[in-house]
């Protein structure tokens, strides 16, 4: 799936709309796609650079102002206007320039700050939050690990159960050729009553179906419904109890060995790595996953080790051209998902054109958690597949009791759940909201948009 690297958002309103600037630390290609993204705000844009040839990159490449010099040297950030910004954000390639740029920013009196720290060792959430001040640390590693997560195992129980209440559960399953709900239209599934069918995820993309879409093989569908119907509803799709997953990992680097670290205590990992003495401390230190070495683009090895039976394959060499020809030939051997991860975020844009289920770039997922911050004010709150979907509990003004299938609501909108005083009611079209319903939305909209409906 392609990575949002330039995101056109609806400005709210906070420091987003106001007047004034915002000052980026770091004229790498991170930095270039933020202005880019930035731009939307109708507000001045000051790149801070040291080096000439990036400088002349930025010039090129997009209408900022190019200002020369370090964000450690206080001058310079003088020089920028920081007394009259909105938003410092520090994504050089070096964890310390950043954070003593973040420092003396806040020092300088700048409110939002924040921060790009790569390497594990650098962080500190706490003291650097906290007693820092540093309104965002974004390490673009972890999230790339939290994403391949998600890809391999998604999940949303967790992340919306506050919202849900305790009667109610969402499940998810995944539709195999076998299924009788593949291949059918979403209204002309046999559920369970007081169930719904909420969400697809189908290669990574999150889709809000309506009746006239179909489920295919492959796809994951989340479900709503009473605690205690999973199994019944497994039942209805006649799917089989979930197996052990078996993920396969090419290259032996740092998320390689998180990625097999969190899921090896459910899942059969295999870690496929050329250099030997790498090889000898991954078994050391992840007892539970299979270390072989070897190259990733061996076919012999790949069909030996039963690739065509993973349930996913993630490639994470050093090479991003090795990592998608890689998973180009795990795809071509029958894995469920290949997912190449890729330094230069202009590759993220190939998923499309090749047969590789995701292309991630820890780049792109950097750049689109700094949008999500400057333009909605957080960083995955309510959000579901990393940002897809938001979640928002809204309350309806609407005098009239009204069916939701008379509401006239937009195909990317789908109440979930109808909670009215001390009950929850699992929505579908018939149901009807009363004024002062609380209602539980999934939307790919913003929460000021939603709300406009049930007003």
């Amino acid at each position: 799936m392609r990575e949002v690297v330039s995101k056109v958002k609806k400005v709210k309103d906070g420091f987003t709309t106001s007047k004034g600037q915002i000052i980026i630390v770091g004229g790498n290609e991170v930095g270039i796609k933020l202005a880019e993204g930035l731009i939307q705000s109708n507000q001045d844009i000051v790149i801070v650079e040291d080096d000439d040839t990036f400088r002349k990159q930025i010039e090129e490449r997009v209408d900022v102002l190019a200002l020369k010099g370090k964000g450690t040297d206080v001058s310079a950030l003088k020089r920028a206007g920081i007394e009259n910004s909105n938003l410092l954000v520090a994504v050089g390639d070096n964890d310390y320039e950043n954070l003593l740029t973040g420092i003396y920013a806040k020092k300088l009196g700048l409110d939002n700050v924040v921060v790009q720290v790569k390497e594990e060792k650098n962080l500190d959430y706490k003291m650097q939050s906290k007693e820092c001040g540093v309104s965002l640390v974004v390490n673009p590693f972890n999230r790339v690990v939290d994403r391949v997560k998600g890809l391999i195992r998604p999940g949303i129980e967790l992340a919306i159960d506050g919202l849900l209440g305790k009667g109610v559960q969402i499940s998810k399953f995944r539709i195999s050729h076998q299924s009788s709900f593949a291949y059918s239209r979403i209204d002309k599934l046999s559920l369970p009553e007081d169930s719904l069918l909420v969400c697809i995820l189908r290669k990574g993309r999150a889709i809000l179906p309506r009746g006239r879409d179909k489920v295919y093989p492959g796809d994951i569908v989340f479900i709503i419904s009473r605690r205690g119907f999973k199994g019944m509803i497994g039942s209805f799709i006649n799917n089989s109890p979930d197996q052990k997953e078996k993920v396969v990992l090419v290259g032996g680097g740092e998320i390689s060995y998180r990625v097999a670290k969190e899921l090896s205590k459910s899942s059969i990992v295999t870690i496929i790595e050329e250099d030997k003495g790498r090889c000898e401390e991954l078994a050391e230190e992840l007892s539970n996953t299979l270390i072989l070495e070897g190259r990733g683009i061996d076919v012999d090895l790949l069909k030996e080790e039963g690739v065509e039976k993973a349930n996913a394959f993630i490639a994470t060499t050093s090479s991003d051209e090795s990592n998608i020809l890689i998973a180009e030939v795990a795809k071509s051997l029958g894995v469920k998902n290949s997912i190449a991860v890729v330094n230069d975020i202009s590759y993220t844009y190939l998923s499309d054109l090749l047969p590789v289920d995701n292309i991630i770039s820890p780049s792109a997922i950097a750049v689109d958690t700094i949008l999500d911050y400057f333009y909605q004010g957080q960083v995955e709150d309510n959000t579901l597949f990393d940002g897809q979907i938001k979640v928002f509990e809204v309350k309806n003004k609407i005098k009239k009791a009204k069916s939701i299938k008379g509401l006239n609501l937009p195909d990317n909108l789908t109440i979930v759940l109808i909670k009215r005083g001390s009950k929850s009611v699992i929505a579908n079209g018939e149901s009807r909201i009363l004024s002062g319903d609380k209602l539980v939305i999934f939307s790919l909209l913003n929460k000021g948009e939603v709300k406009g409906y049930f007003e």
